[in-house]
């Protein structure tokens, strides 16, 4: 008991003079049926190791404080400090097997509580009981309840920036037309000014103080477990044509049958238990286009993962998994926020090479086919292709070509090779899209071209870093 006075006599700004003034306290408070705990934060005493059910129970006993603790929920906290309702948090917690090491926790009060805790102040200056303004907050009660739970049960610790966040909310609707004098459909900043703002006067011709005991506890709502994404970076390939970069989907029906974020996803989305998986590349090839070379930059976010600690070995695994898809995956691995900022950096600065197969309606003679090949860099003006203008804004671009290189195959066939900046629309270079890109290919050989087939065999972008080495 010596410890719990003490702490009572010597907390900042304390109006107690004496063990028994404090015992008195303690007794008072007893006396108007609110809960063990909440006695403890009215006198106030700070959070800590009394705040357990027992060592709670055994401090009142050892203050002096008499009578049967009272059947009915709190009148102060609503029932709300009871380690059940803890433990049913810590218990959802749990059951997801998050591999976090520490926590967040929001709690949301029902709004009645406020009211209820002001009424207690009230009841507290009325008695000379402690300080009015430094009883102890119910959620942070609450959260040191969660957080006893938490580090017993799952050996998490309490951490206020932690990328692991658990929210909780609260309700009692018994109480909630107790608010209304005060606004209660306002947003929660306008109800609290509300209440801060109240007279002393008014509140009491609306509260009592101390405040009833309710008939039933407040019980726990709804329980979100967030966690920050994990971020995945690497290089994909596409081997096979008629693959999308992400599901291409028109009125209900799939166009490709596959997509490099479903492929490379579902075995993240296993490794990890994340919600979903969401992939961000460094640009996109249309589905008929094939990703060579050593493939596109790309990474994926893993939404609320349950596992972040993914080991190298584990990304090598994901890799292989996909040795019979028509996507690969190279140089997987966990990436920082931060890193991530060179993928939207580099869509204006990077440039792409590609080879096409492509078609001419008539063939060239050696001088036109030399002429071509000593262009040189070129600037192209490219409206925005007819192909893509009901979903891109009718603008013209400039966009560089900085070499090509047309060789011949047989008859009217010839490779192309291309290196252009990032954005360059190359179908469009090479048959002209009815002259709305200048110059293009077709303008260049005097006859008109197509294209047959596009390969992109590289994407000169530094991303990710290299992996070290084994």
């Amino acid at each position: 008991m010596a410890d719990v006075v003490a702490a009572c006599l010597e907390s900042p700004g304390s109006t107690y003079q004496s063990a028994d003034q404090v015992k008195d306290a303690a007794q008072a408070l007893s006396q108007t049926g609110i809960c063990t705990l909440c006695v403890l934060r009215y006198l106030p005493l700070e959070l800590g190791h009394a705040y357990s059910t027992c060592s709670a129970t055994n401090t009142l006993q050892e203050l002096g404080v008499t009578g049967e603790p009272a059947e009915a929920p709190c009148p102060a906290c609503l029932g709300i400090l009871n380690y059940e309702l803890a433990d049913q948090i810590v218990d959802a917690y749990a059951a997801q097997q998050f591999d976090a090491q520490d926590a967040a926790v929001g709690v949301e009060l029902p709004r009645s509580v406020f009211v209820r805790h002001r009424a207690m102040q009230l009841f507290c200056a009325d008695r000379g009981i402690g300080r009015a303004d430094a009883a102890v907050d119910v959620k942070d009660a609450f959260k040191h309840m969660v957080a006893q739970r938490l580090a017993a049960a799952c050996g998490v610790t309490m951490l206020g920036d932690s990328p692991m966040r658990i929210d909780v909310t609260l309700v009692h609707a018994e109480s909630a037309a107790e608010t209304r004098f005060l606004g209660a459909d306002e947003s929660k900043t306008a109800f609290l000014s509300a209440l801060r703002d109240c007279d002393e006067r008014t509140f009491r011709t609306h509260a009592a103080c101390p405040p009833a005991a309710p008939q039933t506890p407040a019980r726990l709502g709804p329980v979100s477990l967030r966690r920050a994404s994990l971020l995945i970076g690497g290089r994909y390939l596409k081997l096979e044509r008629n693959v999308s970069q992400t599901p291409f989907i028109i009125e209900g029906r799939r166009v490709t049958e596959h997509s490099v974020s479903e492929l490379i996803g579902a075995p993240l989305q296993k490794l990890t238990r994340c919600d979903s998986c969401n992939l961000v590349g460094s640009g996109r090839e249309d589905a008929d286009v094939r990703m060579l070379g050593a493939g596109r930059p790309f990474y994926i976010e893993c939404i609320n993962p349950r596992v972040t600690r993914v080991t190298p070995a584990q990304l090598r695994a994901v890799e292989e998994s996909l040795g019979a898809s028509p996507v690969r995956a190279r140089l997987l691995q966990t990436i920082r926020p931060q890193d991530t900022a060179v993928i939207k950096q580099g869509e204006e600065s990077k440039t792409k090479l590609y080879c096409a197969l492509v078609w001419l309606a008539a063939p060239l003679d050696a001088q036109r086919l030399e002429e071509i090949n000593q262009q040189g860099a070129l600037v192209l003006q490219q409206k925005t292709p007819v192909r893509v203008l009901h979903r891109r804004a009718p603008l013209t671009r400039a966009k560089r070509v900085l070499r090509l290189e047309l060789v011949h195959l047989e008859g009217r066939f010839y490779k192309l090779r291309v290196e252009a900046e990032a954005g360059t629309y190359i179908k469009e270079f090479v048959h002209g899209d009815l002259g709305r890109t200048v110059p293009s290919l077709a303008q260049m050989a005097g006859v008109p071209a197509d294209i047959l087939e596009l390969d992109v065999e590289n994407v000169s972008l530094d991303f990710p870093p290299p992996l070290p080495s084994s």
